[in-house]
């Protein structure tokens, strides 16, 4: 009898062993490529979210979409198991949650507008790690995505690096760290950060939702925004040479933000950008050949431009939707250069209307009717050129005529000690009707300007 119940145990426990091991076999299986499929689309199209997909090292021509989720793909050495695009299209494309994808060269996408080594679309919690992702339109692109993790990846030869875009703050919830390397240089993303500066070998920026951040002594090039600002406030960008990238700056639903001393030129679409952004100020900056614009503005109101140098962008500034903005520092601080403005300086003043000039355009110059430079500059804006001033001929005949009647007043106190009397000179008399003349003109029209004002 005990017999029979140790057989009937031992039989039993078997079963529960051997049935325990079926369910994790049949759970999580794992796929061998080129062995159960010839290639990774092929494993995809039959895994099942859960499973993990191996492939072994060699060259994949093939462009991939992974669409389920929970799937684990892991290239067998990140230099020899090679996916080649074939220059067409995105190479690998992911539209699932839950990935993981890690151990590959990715290269050769196609060259249209987001064509990319990797593409990340609508995807929430997806681990990208230990790739080389190179030779591409675009190397790494976060569309409208959450929570991606990105570690140890080697983003280089590719015509822009990396990139982010997204419609609220979450998009641009990431967790990003300088393992990651772009063109040799630490990818800084930033999120919940304050009080910090980035160090100057950054190769890409990105500042999320964050407080008094400096960016200083930088150079950034072959991304799609060099430097994007995120739902952040009371930060700066400056002394930055932002070129070939797709866009410069982008500042987004920012606050008390500013962009000064810095060349943003020959980006292949724009220069900077702010979206839904107010009280920012960008000043004292050159911005020129952008292919698209110089200055892009989307609802973003009570910013100020001023001293900037807007030169050959083929649209200097494109507006979108509403913005009402400032576009000068005031007289005689002035505005703005702009290239493709033709005016003349022939006259000073508040209001333009005195005679002489002054190194201001005459006439404003108009972008639309809430956006309006009212003293455009006649040059270029330099740190070394002096703010505007008037050459006009009143404080000169002034000068002179105050000479004049000191000059009279010198050969009086010489002649009185020869003579017991003096008498005005006419001269002196003319000279001082004359002087009096200007002044009370002078301010008669002051009295004007401000009645005018």
């Amino acid at each position: 009898m005990n017999l029979t119940i140790f057989l009937y145990t031992v039989v039993l426990i078997s079963f529960l062993i051997n049935g325990f091991n079926v369910q994790l076999n049949i759970a999580k299986p794992e796929i061998i490529v080129p062995d159960t499929y010839l290639s990774i689309q092929e494993a995809i199209n039959h895994a099942i979210p859960g499973e993990t997909i191996y492939v072994k090292t060699g060259v994949y021509l093939e462009n991939i979409v992974i669409n389920k989720n929970s799937l684990k793909i892991v290239g067998q050495n990140k230099y020899t198991t090679i996916i080649d695009g074939q220059k067409t299209g995105t190479v690998v494309y992911v539209k699932a949650d839950d990935i993981v994808f890690e151990g590959f060269t990715v290269k050769n996408s196609g060259n249209n507008f987001t064509d990319s080594g990797i593409y990340i679309d609508h995807s929430l919690e997806a681990h990208i790690s230990n790739n080389n992702v190179i030779a591409s339109n675009l190397g790494i692109y976060l569309y409208a995505s959450s929570n991606i993790v990105l570690r140890n990846n080697n983003i280089t030869t590719n015509r822009y690096n990396f990139g982010v875009y997204g419609d609220n703050l979450q998009d641009y919830i990431h967790d990003i760290d300088t393992s990651n390397i772009v063109d040799g240089k630490p990818l800084i993303y930033w999120v919940n950060k304050n009080n910090r500066q980035p160090p100057v070998d950054a190769g890409y920026i990105a500042i999320v939702n964050s407080t008094n951040i400096t960016l200083q002594d930088l150079t950034l090039s072959r991304n799609w925004q060099a430097i994007l600002f995120a739902y952040s406030k009371n930060s700066n960008i400056k002394n930055v040479t932002a070129t070939k990238n797709m866009d410069g700056i982008w500042l987004l639903n920012c606050n008390f933000c500013s962009v000064m001393d810095s060349t943003i030129s020959d980006n292949n679409w724009g220069g900077i950008a702010l979206v839904n952004s107010s009280y920012c100020s960008v000043y004292c900056n050159d911005i020129k050949n952008n292919v698209g614009y110089g200055l892009f503005l989307s609802d973003s109101s009570d910013n100020s431009f001023y001293h900037n140098n807007f030169i050959n962008n083929t649209n200097q500034v494109w507006l979108f939707s509403f913005n009402f903005n400032n576009w000068d520092g005031g007289y005689p601080k002035g505005g703005n250069f702009w290239s493709n403005y033709k005016c003349k300086d022939e006259k000073s003043g508040h209001d333009q209307n005195q005679n002489g000039t002054d190194g201001i355009c005459d006439i404003p110059f108009v972008i639309d009717a809430n956006n309006i430079d009212r003293y455009p500059l006649i040059k270029p804006w330099s740190a070394q050129l002096p703010e505007a001033q008037s050459t006009s001929l009143i404080p000169l005949a002034v000068t002179v005529i105050i000479l004049l009647i000191l000059c009279d007043i010198v050969f009086y106190f010489i002649r009185i000690k020869k003579h017991s009397s003096f008498t005005m000179s006419s001269r002196t008399r003319k000279n001082l009707d004359l002087l009096y003349l200007i002044s009370f003109s002078g301010k008669m029209l002051d009295e004007d300007v401000n009645e005018q004002a």
